[in-house]
């Protein structure tokens, strides 16, 4: 398949190098684009770019690209890949950190919606509930109708409870989440006081192949 010319102005350094101080992130430079993540990724017939592919946008500094991409959000977190890459390399680990970088940039993503409904029914209740799953998510979704049916019979017989358990004290969990939360926004505020693209000599790069 034809290749992509990457141009200088196109390529963020600054953001490829924030990527690379996240944690399981730091040995991205040395990824030899082997394959062995994407035939490992039960999912990656789902994203529209592989986790290899992704990896060597990350080296290129494409950020508009990595961040607009629903390969982050369609990971599952299986880490195959992570215990296979033969370099130490954790792509789990780097979707993680894309995440939030995202949600501050305000890129919008259907396969993010999940994610932030999770996040919220954890943070009031303490543990997920998928009752409240199904009605803050599962409802809004297309076909949902058709589903109605196995839902009820999953209540019927005890399944799916309706009431939903709550932690009594939720203030340790919060603080967990107010202590990620400011760490985001730090490292999102330290991307952007850094400058944002370096000039490149060369006047055009080969980029990812599909």
């Amino acid at each position: 398949m034809a290749k992509e010319t990457i141009f200088p102005e196109s390529r963020d350094v600054a953001f490829r190098d924030l990527i690379l101080k996240s944690p399981g992130c730091e040995k991205i430079p040395t990824c030899m684009q082997c394959g062995i993540c994407a035939g490992s990724c039960p999912v990656s017939h789902e994203m529209d770019y592989t986790p290899r592919q992704l990896v060597r946008m990350i080296q290129l500094g494409l950020k508009q690209e990595v961040l607009n991409s629903n390969t982050i959000w369609i990971c599952t977190s299986c880490f195959s890949c992570s215990v296979r890459c033969p370099r130490g390399i954790r792509p789990t680990e780097l979707m993680e950190a894309l995440k939030p970088i995202a949600i501050a940039e305000g890129i919008k993503n259907k396969n993010s919606k999940f994610d932030q409904v999770f996040s919220d029914v954890v943070r009031k209740n303490g543990k997920a509930s998928e009752f409240l799953l199904i009605s803050k998510y599962g409802l809004s979704e297309p076909g949902v109708i058709k589903q109605a049916p196995f839902g009820l019979s999953l209540i019927f017989k005890g399944k799916l409870p309706l009431a939903s358990y709550r932690m009594e004290d939720t203030r340790e969990l919060n603080a967990i989440f107010k202590l990620e939360k400011t760490a985001e926004e730090e490292a999102y505020k330290e991307s952007k006081t850094k400058e944002p693209i370096q000039k490149q000599k060369d006047e055009g790069e080969e980029g990812v192949s599909k």
